[in-house]
């Protein structure tokens, strides 16, 4: 999946209205967002605008989000797109999530029943205010039903890096497993690994807004260990009664009150 790569100015800012103008290599473009109605107005016919009406979902995005983050006149946000690239939705939660990087042609699909034979990694991540702690754990399963359990505590932290680090461990123990399922109650770790983790590595690990994505080192490592691998994503509900996702609550509880 080729990356387009493309600038972003903010000319003018109006409640009803956002002036911009895009630019790649070659030229550039002058259109108006209108937040309200959602809705693009293009001043000329281009390569360009022809190569935005393909991705303007994904600019649409971008600029909503900006909105949210407080954008500002003259700021410019370097953007990564993807033509066709499948974002997730609502929906997809309830399903099985697959990221296909076996070949150059990233793959990204949704199925209502799980890959046979796979590894499989539970993991679960928590941090403690008041004490200023945090922990993960989590276990690894083999398609014949043998476990191996991990977890590790630390002082600071947040929630998200658990959750994140709990995965990654996974993954690390299945470094030579093609095939993967990872089970989190983790949005946050689902939509990395499935969407933004690709517009990261072809903006140099920075978000839009030209800072550097957040835990970035464990990102980074991640994608590593998942290219060339058939990734499933399962998203379980917290607290919902699935046996496997509370034991790796429990463990990540008691890792996180230094008790493991």
């Amino acid at each position: 999946m080729k990356a387009i790569k493309i600038k972003v100015q903010i000319q003018t800012i109006k409640k009803q209205e956002i002036e911009c103008i895009l630019s790649d290599e070659k030229e550039s473009i002058r259109l108006i967002y209108f937040p309200v109605e959602r809705n693009i107005v293009y001043f000329e016919d281009s390569h360009l605008v022809k190569v935005v009406r393909k991705i303007e979902f994904q600019f649409e995005k971008v600029i909503r989000s900006a909105i949210q983050g407080n954008l500002r006149l003259g700021q410019t946000i370097n953007c990564v797109f993807f033509d066709g690239f499948n974002f997730l939705k609502e929906a997809d939660y309830q399903n099985y999530i697959r990221v296909d990087r076996r070949t150059e042609k990233l793959k990204i699909t949704t199925s209502k029943t799980e890959m046979e034979d796979t590894h499989k990694i539970y993991a679960d991540g928590s941090y403690m205010s008041e004490l200023k702690q945090s922990g993960y754990g989590g276990f690894i399963e083999t398609p014949d039903g043998e476990q191996k359990i991990y977890h590790q505590s630390f002082k600071q932290g947040s929630s998200n890096m658990m959750e994140l680090l709990a995965v990654l461990e996974g993954v690390e123990h299945l470094e030579s497993i093609e095939k993967i399922q990872v089970n989190t109650d983790s949005r946050f770790v689902i939509r990395g690994l499935v969407q933004w983790i690709h517009f990261w590595q072809h903006n140099n690990w920075q978000t839009a807004f030209g800072s550097e994505v957040k835990f970035a080192k464990y990102w980074q490592k991640i994608n590593r260990l998942c290219e060339g691998k058939l990734m499933e994503f399962k998203w379980i509900k917290g607290h919902s009664g699935n046996a496997k996702q509370d034991f790796c609550h429990w463990l990540a509880r008691e890792s996180t009150n230094g008790q493991k």
